[in-house]
């Protein structure tokens, strides 16, 4: 090897070693900019969510249009609900892969062109594969970025700000259901979709404004014993771990693929604390870390809160709180001690190593493999209380979406209210809604209640509302399901997330909620077309409410079973691999 070459290769080494003793972090400002972020977001939420929503008030021009059944046109309005559930873990693998901002523009403008070209079908279910098949994906990709991103930016007050987030859905909800009637009443169908196409176009601005949280570059800090060890060790891809020697004293056990550790070189290291370190069982073993359980290490001595690769820093995901939107106050001390753990630290199974510039390109592609494989692991169901979480959200969405959808043309076609009021208890659903997402994080902090309680009680109550349902008269029993239920079904969404953290911790949160969205996904999908179903047999709505409501009922038993079975312990921060 000439003199240049080894000379090349030493400095390549040094500058590598150097590089090696900074790290960084993206730190939460918890306001400033991240209230822009967190407006934009609740537009992206009213936009994606009312026009969805309003399908309710769009149901009847589209049948008059269509001429089909009341099963086949709502199979229309579900499809995308359901489908924007579905692609979760897509739509979270595009956005770790490509940022949020970028998902959120394409998906502005892929949801604006479906609903525009859907006014071109000349049948119901070519406008289910435009609008419903492919529409959904693109409002996927407007509503879970934007979640995402709120989080990114909020970690001590992200309760307050995805409490303004989610407000969208109710204020979309209460306003885009009159707008649609008026619209498809006045200019007809095709242009009312055609205006609904252009307010989604405003989620381009939205997007822009989604500005990513940059990364900040700072020195390790190291302890006094911790500068004892060679730079091979100290290494990030070298993870340092205790290993009890022959003669009681503990020495380093390296994890390394391209490292030669000299024996001669741990002579010093003989002395090593122990006191910060976890010490093993007597039989060897040795640890496979992530990302968060190095820092984890590290940060006993409290000088490592970051990653090496400033690309890894800003990948929303990897945060494995990315997607946890409730309150640290709802959850039981074990999540909540989890959660409050470094907030910049990224999540334990998905960070990969450091990268090299020829190894960006493999980076960006494991950036969106790890969270679709980590958001698809069925795994997570030998969890007992997750597995009753996701069996009781099939039923329970089986009837979410039936007061949405099918509430207004109960009203008009077999009760006969006067079609100048009836786009209005729509409003009374989103405006109650509205109200209910944001008291449920206070009533939850009542002593004596919890997150798990007040979802429960509360998703009972919307099932006993929707059955009761059936027996509605007149504009004004009807209005009063519309606010209870309305109200009712807010802990759904608020607080669903504390049950689910409690149940699994907050390690295996991103894969119970992408597990769980899969579930609810299928569910939104069916309950409203076998609504329809009912419909053009009996020719009246009354017992597809009861049959809702009683679905409502049994996901609230089995969410109150949830008290019933033993927690699991929660996993901790490594995995152990004997030898």
């Amino acid at each position: 090897m000439s003199t240049n070459e080894t000379s090349k290769k030493k400095q390549s080494v040094d500058n590598q070693i150097a590089s090696e003793e900074y790290e960084y972090v993206t730190i939460p400002p918890d306001g400033g900019y991240g209230w822009v972020i967190a407006i934009s977001a609740m537009l992206c939420n009213l936009i994606c969510d009312g026009t969805l929503f309003a399908f309710g008030n769009m149901k009847k021009h589209l049948q008059e249009k269509f001429e089909c059944s009341d099963m086949v046109i709502l199979m229309v309005g579900a499809v995308p609900c359901g489908i924007y559930l579905l692609v979760g873990p897509i739509i979270s693998g595009l956005a770790n892969r490509y940022g949020c901002r970028r998902i959120i523009i394409i998906g502005s403008i892929g949801a604006a062109s479906c609903t525009a070209l859907s006014t071109l079908s000349p049948n119901p279910y070519a406008m289910m594969v435009i609008y419903g098949l492919f529409g959904g994906i693109f409002f996927g990709m407007i509503y879970l970025p934007s979640i995402v991103m709120v989080s990114f930016y909020f970690d001590k007050k992200r309760a307050i700000a995805n409490g303004l987030v989610t407000a969208g859905t109710g204020i979309g909800m209460l306003s885009f259901g009159p707008l649609a009637d008026y619209l498809m009443d006045k200019l007809g169908w095709q242009i009312g979709l055609l205006i609904f196409a252009g307010i989604l176009l405003s989620g381009i601005l939205f997007g822009f404004m989604m500005k990513p949280l940059q990364q900040q570059k700072v020195p390790i800090k190291r302890t006094g014993i911790e500068s004892q060890i060679p730079s091979k060790v100290k290494s990030d891809r070298s993870v340092i771990l205790n290993h009890e020697m022959t003669d009681g004293t503990y020495a380093p056990l390296l994890t390394t693929n391209d490292d030669v550790i000299d024996h001669s070189d741990l002579k010093n290291v003989s002395s090593f604390e122990v006191s910060n370190l976890n010490i093993p069982s007597k039989q060897s073993r040795i640890r496979t870390l992530s990302g968060t359980s190095r820092t984890s290490i590290d940060s006993a001595g409290g000088h490592r809160i970051g990653v090496l690769d400033p690309e890894n820093a800003t990948r929303p995901l990897y945060r494995k709180d990315a997607l946890f939107t409730g309150s640290k106050q709802q959850l039981h001390h074990l999540s909540r001690t989890s959660l409050n753990s470094n907030p910049y630290i990224s999540s334990k199974a998905d960070v990969p190593p450091p990268i090299t510039e020829t190894k960006k390109k493999q980076s960006a592609y494991e950036a969106f493999k790890d969270i679709l494989s980590t958001m698809t692991d069925f795994s997570i169901l030998k969890n007992k209380h997750m597995l009753l979480i996701c069996i009781g959200n099939i039923f329970t969405m089986f009837g979410y979406l039936l007061p949405i959808m099918c509430l207004i043309s109960f009203a008009k076609e077999d009760l006969g209210v006067n079609k100048d009021v009836v786009p209005y208890l729509i409003t009374v659903f989103g405006a109650c809604n509205t109200i209910g997402r944001f008291a449920a994080g206070p009533i939850a902090m009542i002593p004596h209640f919890t997150a798990s309680r007040v979802h429960n009680i509360l998703l009972y109550i919307a099932g006993a509302a929707t059955v009761l349902a059936g027996y509605a008269y007149d504009f004004t029993t009807c209005a009063i399901y519309a606010a209870i239920c309305g109200f009712a079904f807010a802990p759904h969404m608020a607080l669903l997330p504390s049950v689910v953290c409690d149940s699994v911790g907050l390690d295996k949160y991103t894969t119970a909620y992408g597990v769980l969205g899969l579930f609810r996904g299928v569910a939104s999908m069916v309950g409203p077309p076998v609504a329809g179903l009912i419909k053009d047999h009996y020719k009246k709505y009354d017992l597809a409410f009861t049959i809702g409501g009683t679905m409502i009922i049994i996901g609230a038993f089995f969410h109150f079973c949830l008290s019933l079975v033993k927690p699991e312990p929660k996993d901790n921060d490594e995995k152990e691999v004997h030898v």
